[in-house]
């Protein structure tokens, strides 16, 4: 998801999608299934700010009709209902980006606007009480010929507030301080109407299709096999669920601005190896690459048709703790244990080391701000301090003896099993690390490598883990990323909270004073520490190997892709088929 609108939001802001972001104006944080990416290791650059970006900017004019886009990812969706707890993740929203209404849009500072292939306006019109209005483009219409209006603003607003609780939203965030929401002067106006104020109120505007939100059945599963109802630049031209590719073309329906490719083909390829390979043999033109596996393979590309393009956005890499009731992980003190166990250090440079990131990179020791953004802070305190002592203290205070090797209570070893996507280069390097450093504290752990498709939708979600590893996706939003943290928050995937913190995140959700509010972001993440669920291991920058000729694509930062500017350099070899 990615912050939208308005100069009053701030480059510091921060939200997040399991990295699996959201491509639509969901609040909630986007899942990255751990193949990733990290700030810092053996590069000899300066760190990237935070409001820059490298895409290959050009105009529409320099660019040519034509060509193929085809890009890799690497999970498959599970559903693509990108408001779904199951939809909200990164791959899935790269793609729907291309098909899906995106009523605002963000620029590489984190700045948000109406996005005008959409929408007339995006108006506070009041502050006390908070109103809203939204006024779209007239004769949009969704794919199955039903009109884009108020209707289908208020249908976001309506699931999206958790209240049927068998919709299966992926973050009520934002959505509960809403009191009403009416038609305005005509059918392309709504009029959102607040309880209280609501700093991010940008990120709520979003459309949803009658049809997805019709009953829960359709919005739970109606849209696992593909995305029924589209309204975008492309239209899906072709999902081969059985070879895990998404073909994607221009939608002649389509009333923006055409878009300059023929196509976009998505291909899922879990092996980070494998896709730096199908890079190195000419069968995909960019490359996210995130881990060693890939950045080696395709580095000697690099000024040979190939450019690297790099930003350090508001995405990061972290430990998730499952502290569930019956779990041994909900022991608070053990969770602590866990923290001062783990030399995060080590774990970073197991995957880290060889990528081109800047040299000694600053430890991410806050969730909710990354290390080059405005307002950061290190809440950690002892407790992302590395230190086994330490942490056998506090697993003897849970109650375990450490006999020999082993931490035990009632005759058994403490024992966590670490779930991960199959294939993932990022788990494979940290799971020994980690192992290791556990065992140091007489922790046993074992290891379950789970489809990649399934480790969100049928572990994660399901609390079927003691400790996985994946990526969130951050925007500008600061309290998009409420539910991971809250106590009942539908992203809270290990279920630690406590009213104290969710008290914290409340009242930052509603602070508009700039300073006020990342004080208070800033106490919500000293309780999330002392809360020991996720252990935040690095900053994630992106590093795009990509065509040359290739314009307006590549290491995005806080910047939405406009998908009608995509397109190669006129005169590239690329228009010739």
């Amino acid at each position: 998801m990615k912050e939208r609108h308005m100069r009053f939001t701030r480059r510091s802001m921060l939200g997040a999608t399991a990295l699996s972001v959201t491509g639509v104006a969901l609040v909630g944080c986007s899942q990255d299934n751990g193949q990733g990416g990290g700030s810092g290791g053996s590069g000899d650059g300066e760190a990237i700010a935070a409001d820059s970006n490298d895409m290959n900017p050009k105009d529409r004019g320099e660019l040519g009709e034509g060509g193929a886009l085809r890009l890799s990812n690497n999970a498959f969706p599970a559903n693509w209902n990108s408001f779904h707890v199951d939809g909200a993740e990164a791959n899935t929203s790269e793609m729907m980006a291309l098909v899906y209404p995106s009523l605002i849009k963000a620029d590489a500072k984190g700045e948000v606007s109406a996005n005008p292939q959409y929408t007339k306006r995006i108006e506070l019109t009041s502050e006390d009480p908070q109103v809203v209005e939204v006024e779209l483009n007239p004769d949009m219409k969704w794919s199955d010929g039903t009109p884009i209006d108020f209707k289908s603003i208020e249908n976001v607003i309506t699931i999206q507030s958790g209240k049927d609780e068998d919709y299966q939203v992926a973050s009520t965030e934002g959505y509960t301080l809403i009191d009403k929401v009416e038609q305005g002067d005509s059918e392309l106006i709504a009029k959102i109407t607040f309880k209280e104020k609501y700093a991010d109120w940008m990120g709520l505007i979003s459309v949803m299709p009658d049809s997805l939100a019709e009953s829960a059945k359709a919005y739970n599963e109606g849209w696992l096999k593909e995305p029924k109802v589209t309204a975008g630049p492309f239209k899906v031209g072709k999902i081969d669920a059985a070879n895990k590719t998404v073909l994607l073309e221009p939608d002649d329906n389509w009333w923006g601005d055409k878009p300059l490719l023929d196509q976009v083909l998505f291909t899922t390829i879990e092996d980070p190896s494998a896709s730096a390979t199908s890079f190195q043999n000419g069968q995909l033109d960019a490359l996210n690459t995130t881990v060693p596996a890939q950045y080696s393979v395709v580095k000697p590309m690099i000024g040979n048709g190939a450019t690297l393009r790099k930003s350090a956005g508001p995405d990061w890499t972290h430990l998730t703790l499952n502290g569930s009731k019956g779990r041994p992980l909900s022991d608070q003190k053990v969770r602590q244990a866990f923290f001062r166990a783990i030399d995060r250090e080590e774990v970073f440079l197991s995957v880290n080391s060889t990528m081109p990131y800047p040299k000694n990179p600053e430890q991410l020791n806050n969730r909710l701000l990354m290390t080059n953004q405005e307002g950061y802070k290190d809440n950690s305190g002892d407790y992302g301090k590395y230190d086994p002592d330490a942490a056998k203290k506090l697993l003897e205070e849970a109650g375990y003896k450490l006999e020999g090797e082993k931490a035990m209570k009632d005759g058994k070893q403490l024992e966590l099993t670490y779930v991960y996507n199959d294939g993932s280069k990022t788990n494979e390097a940290v799971v020994p690390v980690v192992q290791e450093q556990l065992k140091a504290v007489g922790i046993n752990m074992k290891v379950q490598k789970v489809p990649p498709t399934d480790l969100f939708s049928k572990y994660i979600g399901a609390q079927e883990f003691d400790i996985t590893l994946f990526g969130w996706v951050g925007n500008p939003f600061l309290s998009s990323g409420d539910s991971i943290w809250k106590t009942k928050g539908g992203q809270n995937f290990g279920k630690i909270g406590n009213d104290a913190t969710d008290k914290v995140i409340d009242q930052a959700a509603v602070e508009t004073d700039d300073a006020k509010r990342l004080d208070l972001i800033n106490q919500a993440d000293a309780g999330l520490w002392e809360l020991a669920g996720t252990l935040p291991l690095w900053q994630s920058y992106d590093f795009y190997v990509q065509n040359d000729d290739l314009a307006n694509f590549g290491a995005k930062g806080f910047a939405d892709i406009d998908w009608t500017l995509v397109g190669y350099v006129k005169d590239s070899d690329k228009l010739k088929g």
